[in-house]
């Protein structure tokens, strides 16, 4: 559909153009060139001949040999351009087709209906239960349902899992920005092809109203993505520095590259974007990334490490590089102590 657009947009306006050009103009000559030349040169050329300084014969020949290598190298760049740029540009978005992924369902993620036998309701909305030590109880803060249960993993726990990110983190460093690009469209093919269900599990996890998650969540992680998509790569680009009339034979630029494995201290307000939000820009910048979650919207944290997986799996690269932890305080205070965490990002009140 894609091409069939590109091409419906881009064949009349070529083909009005070439008749623009077929009608109007002719081959340049160098009579017209010399003509130009004349009219380039202007009254201060004639000034400067009229006192001998110049002859005009000299300033035309001089302008047309200008004006000619002026001509080969904007027609050089135009042409590395379209090599090097435009044309792979319009194969990767125009022509390689982004897989399509399937992410299994728990029944309260598929169903707007709780299933029979798991309406259990509490009014204190309790995340332990001293009869389940080690888990955190998951509610739906609007209706006071029970969701189920996640673990409140250990410091031990936190540890392995971002050991496990970090030994696959080099070969995700080595990807090509395109194949991390092809990786953010299967996110967003996946997220625009469930939109309802997306919104189905943030509101159950949140209490929000799904029009609250399809303009908070859905729409800004997908702008994320084209944003990304768009300039990531032209962002990480080596940044040159003037160097100095002292050291003109020296180069000076900052370079962009990996840190390892960045930590996530996610809130519970946008459990979907908050937590894709650092994915996507961590993914891209060729960075594992391990995300611990609020232990109030724990629930539908496993659904959405799910998609990101999914999406890495359809496209040849190790789903390890993103982890997710589960947990109160303790687990959140062993990522961020955790030796093997090169960066961390925090989005929570420090109260």
């Amino acid at each position: 559909c894609r091409v069939n657009l590109f091409a419906a947009f881009l064949t009349p306006l070529l083909a009005s153009a070439a008749k623009v050009v077929a009608r109007e103009t002719k081959p340049p000559t160098l009579t017209r060139l010399d003509v130009f030349a004349d009219k380039l040169a202007g009254r201060a050329f004639a000034f400067l001949a009229a006192f001998g300084i110049v002859e005009p014969g000299l300033i035309r020949a001089a302008l047309l040999r200008v004006f000619l290598l002026v001509t080969v190298y904007v027609t050089y760049r135009v042409t590395a351009w379209a090599l090097y740029s435009l044309f792979p540009s319009v194969v990767e978005w125009c022509l390689m087709s982004v897989p399509t992924v399937t992410v299994e369902l728990a029944p309260l993620e598929s169903s707007d209906s709780m299933p029979a036998g798991s309406a259990s309701q509490s009014k204190d909305l309790a995340l332990s239960d001293p009869k389940r030590p080690g888990k955190i109880q998951c509610w739906d803060p609007s209706t006071g349902c029970r969701l189920g249960e996640v673990a409140a993993m250990t410091e031990k726990e936190v540890y392995a899992a971002v050991a496990v990110a970090k030994a696959a983190q080099p070969d995700w460093a080595q990807t090509t920005y395109r194949q991390r690009r092809m990786v953010l469209r299967t996110i967003q093919k996946y997220i625009v092809n469930n939109i309802e269900t997306i919104c189905r599990v943030c509101s159950r996890d949140s209490g929000k109203p799904k029009v609250d998650a399809l303009l908070g969540e859905v729409m800004t992680t997908c702008e994320k993505i084209r944003c990304i998509n768009s300039n990531g790569e032209e962002w990480l680009q080596k940044s040159y520095r003037p160097t100095g009339p002292l050291m003109v034979h020296k180069t000076a630029y900052v370079e962009y590259v990996p840190l390892g494995v960045l930590g996530v201290i996610a809130p519970w307000n946008y459990p979907f974007h908050n937590m894709l939000n650092h994915v996507i820009s961590g993914l891209f910048s060729g960075n594992a990334v391990v995300s611990k979650v609020s232990e109030h919207t724990s629930w539908s944290s496993s659904y959405f490490t799910r998609i990101v997986r999914a999406a890495l799996v359809a496209n040849g690269h190790n789903p390890d590089i993103v982890q997710t932890i589960t947990g109160f305080g303790e687990a959140g205070a062993a990522l961020v102590s955790c030796p093997d965490v090169d960066k961390i990002i925090f989005t929570e009140p420090v109260s």
